[in-house]
Order: C-alpha cells, then sequence, then structure tokens
C-alpha cells in the first residue's frame, strides 16, 4: 500500500500550529536549545515568513457576486422551474383561501381568527414579493438580473416579510 502525502498541507498545520503556540515568546531564541533541528528550522521559517492567510479553506472558496454558483442542465432546470413554480402557486392560491374563508363566514371572524388572517398576509406577501425572484435567481445559475436597486428592495421585502410571518407565529402561540 503506498500513502500519499502533500508535504505542502502538512508544514502549513504544523506552521500554524505552532505560529498559535509561539505568540507568547518575545524571541526565537528562547526556544532554539528546547527544540530539534528540523523543527527548529520549520518554526524560523514560520516566524520569518509573511503572515499567512487564517484559513486555507475560505481563501480557496471564495466567490465573486458575478460568478455562477449553481449549473443546472436544461431537464432540471425545467424539473426544479416547475417544482418552484407549483409551490409558489399553491402558497399563494392555499392564503388566499384562508384569507378569503375567513372573510366571507360569519363563525370564522373571530378575534383569534384575525392571527391566522394576518399569518396568511404575511405568508402570501412572502410568497408574491421573495419566492418568485429566488426562484428565476436559482434557475439562472445563483446570479442576481434585477439590479442593484431592486437587490436592497429585495432583501427589505424579504427580511420584513419574514419576520412579520415569525411574529405573527410568536403571537399565535401565546394566545393558544
Amino acid at each position: 500500500m503506498v500513502i500519499l502525502i502533500n508535504s505542502s498541507n502538512i508544514k502549513s498545520d504544523i506552521r500554524s500550529y505552532l505560529l498559535e503556540d509561539l505568540e507568547d515568546l518575545s524571541t526565537s531564541i528562547m526556544i532554539s536549545g528546547s527544540l530539534n533541528p528540523p523543527l527548529l528550522k520549520i518554526v524560523q521559517d514560520a516566524t520569518t515568513i509573511s503572515p499567512m492567510p487564517t484559513s486555507s479553506f475560505l481563501s480557496e472558496n471564495e466567490t465573486q457576486c458575478w460568478e455562477q454558483i449553481l449549473n443546472y442542465g436544461h431537464f432540471e432546470k425545467l424539473v426544479i422551474g416547475a417544482i418552484l413554480s407549483l409551490i409558489t402557486l399553491l402558497t399563494i392560491a392555499g392564503n388566499c383561501l384562508v384569507v378569503i374563508s375567513v372573510c366571507f363566514v360569519k363563525k370564522l371572524r373571530q378575534p383569534s381568527n384575525y392571527l391566522i388572517v394576518s399569518l396568511a398576509l404575511a405568508d402570501l406577501s412572502v410568497a408574491i414579493a421573495v419566492m418568485p425572484f429566488v426562484s428565476v435567481t436559482d434557475l439562472i445559475g445563483g446570479k442576481w438580473i434585477f439590479g442593484h436597486v431592486f437587490c436592497n428592495v429585495f432583501i427589505a421585502m424579504d427580511v420584513m416579510c419574514c419576520t412579520a410571518s415569525i411574529m405573527t407565529l410568536c403571537v399565535i402561540s401565546i394566545d393558544r
């Protein structure tokens, strides 16, 4: 059995481990007598080289805003688009039915059901103002195409509508 070892990863791991432990030491002379020569060379290299990045995971996986993150085939886009559209349409229809039923049925016009209507309206606003744009953005590869101004409006609507829905759920749980 042959095991391949990437020595640069091992050296960088040792280097980062030693740098964490050596922060308290004022000079490398203090440790030169206590380390064997190969380890001393790693310590000296670690202290003389420019600061290393804090995390190699972050530096390797950084992406820019304009890069495409999600790459789907045509069939996958069709299936995902159909599912996301169905979820959005069902959300809109279901919440509209809740609002209409409470408005037109006299037995349902109770104060506790007004909270249900409030939740339905908050969820309806999410379905209308947020879900379609997220679906389109996901289908085209994760790139926002609606402009910078609408991006800020979209983020505000997303946060506001989702927060309204969550707060309404909290009030309903207190009421029950």
